[in-house]
């Protein structure tokens, strides 16, 4: 049998499971079809198999299959040639936001901190090379498309992430935090916070603290954003970053 080539072997290794009684029991069809529902977003909302075969370097044959179970199980509908996702596709994080604590509780205090400053207001957990909003608040007038729970930014642009990569454990590698070096992290770390402006929209500005269970490990991150003008600086490194503080310390008897 000819030797694997490093491409190949890598991508084996990405199929096994580590730690798992049988490594290779990893499922290449769940994962390409939780691939083919996550190719779908604001910029493609309607895909036809041959966009999703590009766009995941699969097979036609192999996103097919996906794509045909997919719109059986009712997570697709089509439309001629495109699909889309169906509303369905809540169901999936509907589990986690009704059993995830964090996000019950959390919420009412995004709420509470938008209405107090009439600013947004997050909570959000570090997934990947992102964070991902388990729970918000935003003014109704500032509410835009796609700036709800589940939300996506990436970690080493925000305040949210870079608090969450800071307080990794073990800490996060350089590789991870994409260009945030240790110190930066450190310092965050030792500050207990992170302010962050013109870093995800110009004009924006947001400040974060960790969001700490009993035990002192960090599970979430939350923050107050506004635009520059709106909230000055020296109020959000003052009485937002009081109440941010104040609000992790209370979350903290909570989470258990």
């Amino acid at each position: 049998m000819a030797r694997l080539n490093d491409e190949h072997a890598d991508a084996r290794r990405q199929r096994e499971l580590a730690g798992a009684a049988n490594p290779a029991d990893f499922s290449e069809a769940l994962a390409r079809g939780l691939a083919v529902l996550s190719t779908f977003g604001a910029e493609r909302k309607r895909m036809t198999q041959a966009d999703l075969a590009r766009e995941l370097g699969l097979s036609r044959a192999t996103v097919r299959r996906a794509v045909l179970t997919l719109e059986h199980l009712g997570y697709l509908s089509a439309d001629g040639r495109t699909y889309e996702l169906t509303p369905r596709i809540l169901a999936l994080a509907e589990g986690y936001l009704a059993s995830n604590m964090i996000s019950t509780i959390v919420q009412p205090v995004c709420d509470r901190l938008c209405e107090e400053f009439k600013a947004s207001s997050c909570v959000a957990v570090l997934d990947g090379a992102d964070v991902i909003m388990i729970a918000r608040a935003v003014r109704q007038s500032l509410l835009s498309l796609g700036s709800g729970v589940g939300y996506r930014v990436p970690a080493q642009s925000s305040a949210l992430g870079k608090v969450l990569l800071a307080h990794c454990t073990p800490p996060a590698p350089d590789a991870q935090g994409e260009g945030l070096d240790s110190k930066i992290l450190n310092e965050i770390r030792h500050v207990g916070h992170c302010y962050v402006a013109n870093d995800v929209e110009v004009g924006f500005h947001s400040i974060a603290v960790p969001i700490k269970r009993w035990d002192g490990r960090v599970v979430a991150a939350l923050n107050v954003g506004a635009a520059i003008e709106q909230l000055p600086p020296e109020e959000m490194h003052g009485r937002a970053l009081d109440r941010l503080r104040q609000s992790a310390e209370d979350l903290r008897q909570q989470l258990l």
